[in-house]
């Protein structure tokens, strides 16, 4: 719910209306890799939900709270980092094209990200301090952080995947396409024959870590749409969109590719928000027809049912 509220500010502080940023929210709650990983216990989704407050702070300028919340994520799970480079990317692109246009420094936001990291720096190593004092044996957070550094280098694996699943983990490129699915948790329900014997096993509880079908489907041409948009027209949520996009994937095919890093479908959990808003404005910035616009959004209920982990209605 937070990582929610956090989307629907974010858009409007971009400069958009209330309707896109409505839309941009029932994408993303109507994905099912968001809403199992909103049930679940794991720390993605604890993780998302102060990057995004971040980065909804840091559009508005609020700079120590932005920095300050990044810290925050960052002391769930480590990936949070990613956010924090989201961030410093949407201001490298306000930064260089007006030093281009006015041959000048933007000495405010260049104060600005530097406030940011700052604030980021205290929060995340006096909170890992404070944590390892309460729960660990670190000495200080800098052997926690090399020891956690040291921990995600080992988590190598030697598999081409070349299209195929390799247990539940998965190439980046695998993902767009909603391949290598999770299965959590699955419990069917037996139907029977006349004479009583079994002839289908049809799921009652499908709890699976998965996109929406119409959301990955959408993935190639919305992404495209999106940077063509960012460049043409540097709107600044197409720009958030293709920063953010940049920095919470591509680092994890860097990984892959220079250390065979053993990577999951979940990881793709972070770059959902900026596809949503990706084909939100494919939607309804395009000049789609709004037959086509709608027709896609329905059939997008549908997938939502479809992979929705409670099969049957008591």
């Amino acid at each position: 719910m937070v990582s929610l509220g956090a989307v629907y500010r974010l858009v409007r502080s971009a400069g958009e209306t209330a309707r896109l940023a409505t839309l941009v929210v029932a994408l993303l709650a109507f994905d099912n890799l968001t809403l199992v990983h909103g049930r679940l216990g794991t720390l993605d989704m604890l993780a998302l939900a102060p990057i995004l407050v971040a980065a909804w702070l840091a559009l508005r300028e609020r700079w120590i709270l932005a920095g300050a919340t990044l810290g925050l994520g960052v002391l769930v799970k480590i990936t949070a980092s990613f956010g924090l480079l989201a961030v410093l990317l949407l201001l490298a692109a306000q930064v260089v094209p007006a030093w281009r246009r006015d041959r000048g420094v933007a000495r405010g936001l260049v104060r600005g990200g530097i406030t940011l990291v700052v604030a980021f720096a205290v929060v995340a190593i006096a909170g890992l301090w404070l944590l390892d004092a309460r729960f660990t044996t670190f000495q200080n957070p800098f052997d926690h952080l090399r020891h956690m550094v040291q921990y995600g280098a080992s988590l190598t694996e030697s598999i081409d995947h070349g299209g195929l699943c390799a247990g539940i983990s998965s190439a980046p490129w695998q993902w767009p396409f909603n391949t290598c699915q999770i299965n959590y948790l699955r419990v069917d329900a037996n139907v029977h024959d006349a004479a009583g014997e079994v002839v289908a096993a049809i799921p009652s509880i499908d709890v699976r870590g998965a996109l929406n079908p119409l959301l990955a489907s959408a993935i190639p041409l919305a992404a495209l749409a999106l940077v063509w948009r960012a460049w043409k027209t540097r709107d600044l949520l197409s720009i958030w969109a293709v920063a953010w996009i940049a920095a919470t994937y591509l680092p994890y095919v860097a990984l892959v590719l220079l250390n065979n890093r053993v990577t999951y479908l979940y990881y793709f959990l972070p770059v959902v928000p900026a596809i949503a808003v990706a084909v939100a404005l494919l939607l309804f910035r395009s000049g789609l027809p709004r037959v086509v616009a709608w027709g896609y959004l329905v059939m997008y209920g549908i997938g939502f049912a479809a992979y929705f982990p409670f099969r049957q209605i008591p």
